[in-house]
């Protein structure tokens, strides 16, 4: 190496542990997150296969919304690979940061897709 110092210094124990606990936090933060996701996808996928069949009943079978159902299975993973890539290379609590703010997307449209759908119902009737 000559001369030149060493910046960041040889790579010992104490340094090896640190890497290994932000790396365990990482992995924690992330799986927590989609486990959180997982909740508004599974409400997506519930309405994507519930609520045709129920239009059926009423007899409105052509009035089902397919792009808000689409929407609401497509969002969550969507927005939380993209909360994972926006998330890529920052500090942990700036990653958990930009993960609950998609979160909050994704439950606030999974709601809004809800409310809409009771909105239009009765207007169908």
């Amino acid at each position: 190496m000559g001369d030149t110092p060493d910046v960041l210094g040889p790579a010992t124990p104490d340094r090896e542990g640190a890497s290994r606990s932000s790396l365990v936090v990482l992995i924690v933060l992330t799986v927590v997150f989609a486990v959180l996701y997982a909740y508004p996808l599974f409400q997506g996928i519930s309405n994507f296969v519930a609520l045709p069949p129920y239009y059926r009943q009423l007899g409105i079978g052509g009035a089902v919304p397919w792009y808000l159902l689409v929407i609401g299975v497509l969002a969550p993973p969507v927005l939380y690979v993209g909360a994972l890539l926006l998330g890529r290379g920052r500090e942990i609590f700036a990653r958990a940061l930009i993960l609950a703010v998609g979160l909050a997307a994704t439950n606030a449209l999974a709601l809004s897709v809800v409310q809409w759908a009771q909105a239009v119902q009765p207007a169908i009737k």
